[in-house]
């Protein structure tokens, strides 16, 4: 579902193909620099010289200046050609990596200044057009300036941001060659062909915590609805995918609205990339082109990014306590779509976060919810994304439906465009609900892991036509207060009861009609928890995780089989592997390692005694039942 480095774009999953989205982060201020904010207007203007990877830029800027000595900027190292006047006049500045430090006499402090910094820049980070692995979805890439598009995020550092500041752009103009137009945050002021060059004019009166730029020979089509503006800038090759994306779009911003106050942007667009991206900024989402065609992205992933205009983007985040809106936004989307389903595939989603935590998190990896700042590989991911839904859907449980989303609606009202922490999200839960809520935040967001339970002293008994079944639940260190059910389900109605476990170990009884009857910890998968072994079937994450994989080369695999073994490995981000020939295999090589074939065995003696392998294969990956375990 989606950010890797300072002011650079959030990143929402786009599933098993790449990405996720949308939240800025903020430059920490420069040390010896006053703690106040500072208010910056900029007018700015670039011209975009695909040719030559080049941005000349003109950026002039109003400041509010406080009692501070300089004014400091982040703007790309890449930058030559770099000059500032202050009140018209040329001023001397130190810039160095990636820092533009400007003094201030002692009649500039207090006041209102233009302050005007020209310069340009060479970006041409390489492009991933066929990326075989996308477990940091940003590829490294920031910044891009080619003859198929423009890519240039917040880190990048393509216009100077000012430090320790609210940003304004009430003009952004942007000169690329003919056709090309210009996409960014805020709302359109139009595109005009002039003297040979297309011209792209923007205004951004939302203050943003950075701000990024696409550009590529787009054609816009557009639809209103009320006060609601759904766009799309796709290439001519994607046109006939305009009208569906329009009305998802107009949709998604229906029930958002709705459900926790108005949109706060003036549009939304939907803006194709020339690479697989699935990004998403205040106001827009840039998705690649090969992504815009996947067939889950209007049912889920683009709901995902237009929910961050309320968290993240919306109401802000502040990252010194954790980024908790990858989560929300999560829980309020791809979740919700499945709830909205049905309860079972409500079910199936808990379960399925509930398993990628386990088996993408080992302890050892292992960290607290406060700490996660961005996903930059499928553990941080796992937390992040994963365990943080669950946290709010067991917030929701404990708190109830009218506290939880009435405090959502509380928080979008009160602190929009505001920097919020985690602590804020507590105290707006712990007004509506009218009772504490701090331990259940340190736990659960303070304190990293999850509770491992098990079941034992089972004791069956037949008592008046029932089935009697008692035992315990126990947990191991360090312990957990955790609420869950237990279930006893046999030919009639299953029996259920609620546990409150708050150390080692509880007790419960259930009862059911004479017969069989199964009796399950959790059933509905509610509860965050770190999952048995054998509650987890063999799947792609498990391998993603796993400290040792031999990647077998069948006999009967293509000519090329060592390079797809090769590119396989690379694909799934393994760790610590293997490649290895199928006439080579023995059981000392196979002793404690996770096994995938890359082709079927000739012979598939020697995987008996093995758990069931992972095979790759013409239609793809295939579960083989080789092992005892199969038949069990």
């Amino acid at each position: 579902p989606d950010v890797m480095s300072s002011k650079q774009g959030a990143i929402i999953p786009l599933r098993a193909v790449c990405l996720t989205i949308g939240v800025l982060l903020l430059l920490a201020p420069t040390p010896g620099v006053s703690a106040a904010r500072l208010s910056a207007e900029h007018r700015l203007e670039v011209e975009i010289l695909p040719a030559a990877h080049l941005l000349v830029g003109r950026d002039l800027l109003t400041v509010e200046v406080d009692d501070r000595r300089k004014l400091v900027f982040g703007l790309s190292d890449r930058v030559t050609q770099l000059q500032v006047e202050v009140g018209g006049r040329p001023r001397t500045f130190r810039f160095t990596n990636g820092e533009l430090e400007i003094p201030l006499e002692p009649d500039e402090r207090r006041r209102t200044l233009d302050v005007l910094i020209s310069y340009e820049a060479a970006f041409n980070d390489p492009i991933p057009h066929r990326p075989v692995n996308t477990d940091n979805p940003g590829f490294g890439v920031t910044g891009s300036i080619t003859s198929e598009g423009v890519f240039l995020l917040a880190g990048a550092g393509w216009y100077p941001d000012v430090v320790d500041g609210v940003d304004i752009f009430p003009l952004v103009r942007v000169k690329a060659p003919a056709g090309m137009l210009a996409v960014t945050s805020g709302a359109c002021l139009g595109h005009v062909e002039r003297d040979g060059a297309t011209v792209s004019e923007w205004r951004v009166g939302r203050p943003v915590r950075g701000l990024a730029l696409s550009a590529a020979a787009y054609r816009v089509q557009e639809r209103r609805e009320g006060e609601l503006v759904a766009m799309t800038y796709f290439t001519a090759a994607n046109q006939d995918l305009a009208p569906a994306y329009l009305e998802a779009v107009i949709g998604y911003l229906k029930l958002y609205s709705e459900r926790f106050g108005p949109y706060p942007f003036p549009k939304f667009a939907v803006v194709e990339n020339f690479f697989p991206t699935g990004y998403g900024f205040p106001s827009y989402t840039l998705l690649g082109s090969s992504v815009l065609r996947l067939p889950f992205i209007l049912a889920t992933s683009l709901g995902h990014e237009i929910a961050h205009c309320w968290w993240g983007n919306g109401v802000q985040v502040d990252y010194e306590s954790g980024n908790w809106s990858e989560a929300l936004t999560t829980y309020v989307s791809d979740y919700l779509y499945a709830e909205m389903a049905s309860p079972a595939a409500a079910r199936d989603y808990r379960l399925q976060a509930i398993r990628s935590y386990t088996t993408l998190v080992p302890p050892a990896r292992d960290f607290p919810l406060a700490r996660f700042t961005s996903r930059t590989d499928p553990a941080t991911r796992a937390v992040g994304y994963d365990k943080g839904m669950m946290v709010f859907h067991m917030l929701r449980r404990s708190v109830g439906e009218e506290a939880f989303w009435e405090a959502l609606r509380d928080v979008y009202r009160e602190r929009l465009f505001e920097p919020t922490a985690w602590d804020d999200l507590r105290r707006a839960f712990e007004r509506r609900s009218g009772r504490p809520l701090g331990p259940f935040f340190d736990q659960w967001v303070g304190r990293r892991g999850a509770p491992r339970l098990r079941l034992g002293e089972v004791q069956p008994s037949r008592e008046a036509g029932e089935l009697k079944v008692s035992g315990r639940l126990f947990q191991d260190k360090p312990f957990f207060a955790a609420e869950l059910e237990v279930e006893l389900a046999g030919a009639g109605p299953p029996a259920r009861q609620q546990l409150a476990m708050v150390d080692e170990t509880t007790r419960f009884g259930l009862s059911a009609p004479v017969g069989e009857a199964q009796l399950t910890v959790d059933p509905d998968h509610h509860l965050l928890r770190r999952l048995d072994p054998a509650e987890i079937p063999p799947t792609v994450n498990r391998l993603k995780s796993s400290p040792a994989v031999l990647v077998v080369v069948c006999t009967a695999a293509p000519a090329n089989g060592r390079e797809i073994a090769e590119t396989l490995a690379e694909a799934l981000g393994l760790q610590a592997y293997s490649i290895v020939a199928e006439r080579s295999v023995d059981r000392a090589l196979l002793d404690g390692r996770d096994v995938v074939l890359v082709g079927a065995p000739r012979d598939p003696e020697w995987l008996r005694g093995q758990p069931p392998a992972l095979t790759l294969g013409p239609q793809g990956f295939a579960i083989d039942a080789v092992g005892p375990s199969s038949s069990e």
